[in-house]
């Protein structure tokens, strides 16, 4: 037992020191940047726009609040609560399968390998929200998985549930993962009891807590925004062309390890079944998302490496089923890790014009701004992150013949973004604006022109100067700024003549 944990905790050590130098991806940066703004008085719904449901951002509120209170930078702050959570996911798992009474060699398997795939396998999609509600969600399969084999996994089920809940409610799709499992048991067993097991029972309570929690605070969201993301957002999606293929080479792959290593695992009453099951939900919530986003096909990794790996039974594999194992592993990490870079490096560029900007960018793409803007110590000040819902209603409009109702609700999502962008212009006075100039990285879009179409942005916008180009990008400076530097500048090189 201490020997496992040893193990872990080398783990997680050797992660900490990895992750601390890496860079934020977008998603992370955009969402700590919008607690801040919280923090800083402004209302989500109100003077605040995301995307996605309020508990994206106020699962990183405890990693923005202690930054403010301990001086470290929010980023280390994510990482270390992430392998708290790591910690607390996999003693859930170890209490449940000592309650099941497992081996202590199957119980170091199962505490070695998790932690492996909770820790080193995202590499570039730590922290993201779909890592943490997979840590989340683990315990809940795993304990599936006990139950499946007829075992009881005593009262830590419960908690297993409530971290299943949180899960959900980070993301519905991944639903999916958590709830195969459960139906195939009702199914393994012939008997409805596996869909009202107390872990299950607890991860409903949660899920219908959080709606209620929705419904009464933040009822904007659910009125006024969320109808406004399902008509312009979720319709911009790959086609299955695109989703499909890499779910079902890593799903085939698993099986024929798992034949190899354990064939009595792929049989329906296999202890195998429910961890495989779980990986096939990964891959539907994979699709059932559409964007092809490489941090959502996590929960499909996790579980398809997991069914053979967790249930290797023999000691005297040929080389070549683990040579070919391994260099699967490695395969899946390095797709996880891979990231195109859809914007040249503005860091110096900015920098060299402005020191700690107030910022602000004209894009459906997040990453123009994040993490750049924290990389440079500035200030987001924009209600939202990108113009996203703007282009997908520019591409609604463009892609279909929408009916007149449909055409006036996609004009008014584009009405909403740049009332939203003028508001952003006149509040928070930024000092440097980045115009992208694609729409979706694929087409040639003038983001600027669509701005001046509004007479009131036009305006506002006749305060900036482009100053270079960079790339797809265009820097464009507040005018009085750059005039009151180079007033500064001259006064100083006056100063420095007189002496």
């Amino acid at each position: 037992m201490n020997q496992r944990w040893i193990i872990v905790a080398a783990i997680l050590l050797t992660a900490l020191l990895v992750q601390i130098p890496a860079v934020l991806n977008p998603d992370l940066s955009c969402l700590l940047s919008e607690g801040e703004q919280i923090l800083d008085g402004r209302k989500l719904g109100g003077d605040l726009f995301e995307l996605n449901p309020p508990l994206s951002i106020y699962l990183y509120m405890p990693a923005v609040q202690l930054a403010r209170l301990t001086g470290i930078a929010p980023e280390i702050i994510v990482i270390v609560l992430v392998m708290i959570e790591i910690i607390g996911s996999l003693v859930v798992i170890d209490r449940a399968a000592a309650a099941a009474k497992l081996g202590a060699e199957e119980r170091s398997i199962w505490t070695c390998l998790l932690a492996f795939l909770f820790v080193v396998l995202p590499s570039a999609v730590f922290g993201q929200r779909e890592h943490i509600a997979v840590i989340a969600l683990t315990p809940l399969v795993a304990i599936t998985a006990i139950r499946w084999r007829r075992l009881s996994p005593g009262s830590v089920a419960i908690l297993a549930g409530l971290g299943a809940g949180l899960a959900i409610s980070i993301k519905p799709q991944l639903a999916l993962v958590a709830g195969l499992p459960i139906i195939l048991g009702a199914i393994h067993q012939r008997s409805l009891r596996p869909l009202f097991t107390p872990e299950a029972c607890a991860a409903a309570a949660v899920v219908i807590g959080y709606g209620a929690v929705l419904v009464v605070i933040f009822p904007d969201y659910l009125l006024t925004h969320a109808p406004m993301v399902a008509a312009a957002y979720l319709p911009m999606r790959r086609d299955l062309a695109g989703l499909l293929p890499f779910p079902i080479v890593v799903i085939t792959a698993s099986i024929l390890f798992l034949r190899q290593v354990a064939p009595q695992g792929l049989r329906m009453g296999g202890d195998a079944i429910p961890w495989l099951a779980a990986a096939v939900g990964g891959a539907a919530s994979f699709v059932l998302q559409g964007k092809g986003w490489t941090y959502t096909l996590y929960a499909l990794c996790v579980f398809a490496i997991a069914a053979p790996l967790l249930h290797v039974r023999t000691r005297t594999l040929p080389a070549s089923v683990r040579i070919g194992g391994f260099a699967g592993v490695v395969l899946i990490g390095f797709c996880l890790s891979l990231s195109v870079r859809e914007f040249p490096s503005l860091e110096r560029h900015v920098q060299a014009l402005a020191k700690h900007p107030r910022l602000l960018t004209i894009t459906d793409h997040i990453a123009l701004g994040h993490p750049l803007v924290r990389q440079i110590d500035g200030t987001w000040v924009g209600s939202s992150c990108a113009q996203l819902l703007t282009a997908g209603a520019i591409l609604a409009q463009n892609g279909s013949q929408p009916t007149q109702g449909e055409r006036a609700k996609l004009d008014g999502i584009i009405h909403f973004e740049r009332r939203q962008l003028l508001a952003d212009l006149r509040n928070g006075r930024p000092d440097m604006i980045l115009v992208d100039t694609y729409l979706q990285s694929s087409v040639p879009f003038d983001w600027l022109a669509w701005a001046n179409a509004d007479p009131e942005l036009e305006i506002e916008l006749r305060r900036y100067r482009e100053v270079e180009g960079v790339g797809r990008v265009r820097i464009f400076v507040d005018q009085s700024r750059a005039e009151r530097q180079s007033t500064l500048a001259r006064r100083l090189e006056g100063e420095e003549g007189a002496q």
